[in-house]
């Protein structure tokens, strides 16, 4: 007699839907064979919980599947500083490649899916693919030129930084498959202010009166842009 039961395909490095994001972006077919052996896959963790931590031996790169985590430092008197929400796709661990330790903590906002390069297996992986190293640069680059981005939008008005905000997000989304125009916000309005650099009852404030224009509209955690156009022309204002 024929089971009934489907089974479920593996989802490898040559099969995921995220390949144009991770590491595999700009790899030969026979180089990402070689790299689905040495990754790891299927770590998970839940809502609160560390990825990793700052002052921790350097682990390896690490590939958001699923869900979504903030990159954390600490000023000079231990006040947490936000500098990145990672989305599916993205990547994380550049903060401890020049050290070997990390100087950032990565934590969970939901449940996440992650795959891990170790960091012994990346010298190995470097040194029968000629091209990883400079994909690493690429990346590498691309981390700098965020925050780049994010020092320019510091020089903005409030208003700018969560408008720009919004549409980030949604591009980044966009990228990845995702709807642009509905998705969850999965930071709590405090998280988005200190990554932004203003309070959080300024960001509910803007918030409030982009709705009040009919630009977004948000439920829960929850938002919607109604307007794209109007939004984007608000923060180029």
């Amino acid at each position: 007699m024929l089971s009934t039961q489907v089974i479920k395909k593996e989802v490898t490095c040559e099969s995921c839907n995220l390949d144009k994001f991770c590491i595999p972006k700009g790899m030969q077919r026979s180089e990402i064979g070689n790299l689905k052996l040495l990754v790891n896959r299927n770590n998970i963790r839940n809502k609160g919980e560390a990825i990793y931590h700052s002052g921790s031996p350097f682990r390896g790169i690490i590939a958001l599947r699923s869900g979504s985590a903030k990159l954390l430092s600490f000023d000079r008197n231990g006040h947490e500083v936000i500098v990145d929400f990672i989305l599916p796709g993205e990547l994380l661990g550049f903060d401890g490649i020049a050290t070997q330790i990390h100087h950032c903590t990565a934590i969970a906002l939901e449940t996440v899916n992650f795959c891990h390069l170790p960091n012994h297996q990346i010298e190995a992986l470097a040194s029968n693919n000629p091209g990883f190293h400079q994909i690493l640069l690429q990346r590498s680059c691309h981390q700098f030129d965020i925050q780049v981005q994010r020092i320019l939008l510091s020089r903005r008005s409030a208003e700018a930084r969560v408008a720009s905000f919004i549409l980030q997000i949604s591009e980044r989304l966009k990228m990845r498959g995702y709807s642009e125009f509905e998705f969850r916000l999965t930071m709590s309005r405090e998280e988005m202010g200190n990554h932004l650099g203003i309070t959080h009852e300024t960001v509910s404030r803007i918030v409030h009166y982009l709705q009040s224009l009919e630009f977004i509209e948000i439920k829960a955690k929850k938002l919607k842009i109604i307007d794209k156009k109007k939004l984007l022309s608000f923060y180029e204002d």
